[in-house]
């Protein structure tokens, strides 16, 4: 009997500092959110998860949670039945808000939460209104890499200019660095440094060699698909000048080993449609947050990034 396990990307404890916010005030720039609404939108938002929470039920989520958020946290109930981990916990309490500004739409709100206790890091939330009859949703969470530090953001009164992911004025475009990090999670390391070295993909790599050689030992294969969703990505400015990159990325894990029978943890098991034979398909929604910087001797980052398991399947399209 073969087992096929998932491969989650743990974080060591860390303390973050944050910068604090520049607080010159623009007229051109007023925030588009004043902090007593996103206040509310972060309160609103954290009552009905932990509603959700108590009753396990993600209907319970809207319509303050959606998107990967949703699926993320519907995955995590039914892990949670199962005896595995419980859902992730999202604090109350806010480090930073960054706020949307300009009249135009989707419009973006980020909040860093602090560490839940003292073995995680602070977690990054990402909030998405589509139109101006819309309220604001959690669309994405991630939690910061150890060692990570936020860019300095305009502080609410301005609000946080969104960019073009075609934008100049960096080490490379917005664009450039998603399509260079989408092809280092596809192919491994370059032999010349392309990003600062980061725990997510370290997890990530360490994962795929040893999942491939227990395929190969039994003359299967493991394959990791890697797709960086950079029609949802949102660019924005920081106040330094660099550019901080919010981007979803869906990761699908494939085990195969012809003629073999798998077998899953419970926690996996909870999620799989089907009976299992001599394949398995881990569908992952993951949430990265890039740091862009203006001087080009440098190299961009990760600060934030989280492995979601939302499904598994029999087969690739899930």
């Amino acid at each position: 009997m073969v087992v096929a396990a998932s491969a989650l990307l743990a974080l060591a404890a860390c303390e973050i500092p944050l910068p604090a916010p520049s607080v010159t005030p623009s007229v051109e720039q007023p925030g588009a959110l004043l902090e007593p609404q996103s206040t509310e939108i972060i309160r609103d938002t954290l009552s009905r998860i932990a509603s959700a929470d108590a009753a396990s039920d993600p209907k319970l989520l809207a319509p303050r949670v959606g998107g990967d958020a949703a699926d993320v946290r519907a995955a995590e109930y039914a892990v949670a039945k199962a005896g595995g981990d419980k859902p992730d916990a999202l604090p109350p309490t806010m480090l930073a808000v960054y706020g949307p500004t300009g009249s135009e739409w989707p419009r973006t709100l980020v909040a860093i939460a602090t560490a839940a206790d003292d073995t995680l890091t602070p977690v990054v939330l990402w909030w998405v209104q589509d139109d101006p009859r819309s309220p604001y949703e959690l669309r994405e969470w991630a939690h910061m890499l150890p060692g990570a530090i936020i860019p300095a953001m305009p502080s609410q009164t301005i609000g946080d200019e969104q960019l073009s992911l075609d934008a100049e004025g960096f080490s490379m475009t917005p664009r450039e660095a998603i399509e260079r990090y989408a092809d280092l999670l596809t192919e491994g390391e370059p032999e010349e440094a392309t990003f600062a070295p980061d725990t997510y993909r370290e997890r990530m790599f360490a994962a795929r060699k040893a999942l491939a050689a227990a395929a190969k030992g039994r003359n299967g294969t493991y394959q990791d698909t890697i797709d960086a969703r950079v029609d949802e990505a949102v660019v924005l400015l920081t106040a330094e000048g660099s550019a901080l990159v919010l981007l979803p990325v869906t990761v699908t894990s494939a085990f195969t080993v012809p003629g073999a029978q798998l077998s899953l943890p419970a926690a996996d098991k909870a999620l799989l449609a089907g009976t299992l034979s001599d394949r398995v398909v881990h569908h992952y929604r993951d949430f990265v947050v890039l740091s862009v910087p203006k001087d080009a001797s440098l190299l961009p980052s990760v600060v934030a990034a989280d492995h979601h398991l939302v499904d598994v399947t029999l087969k690739v399209a899930s």
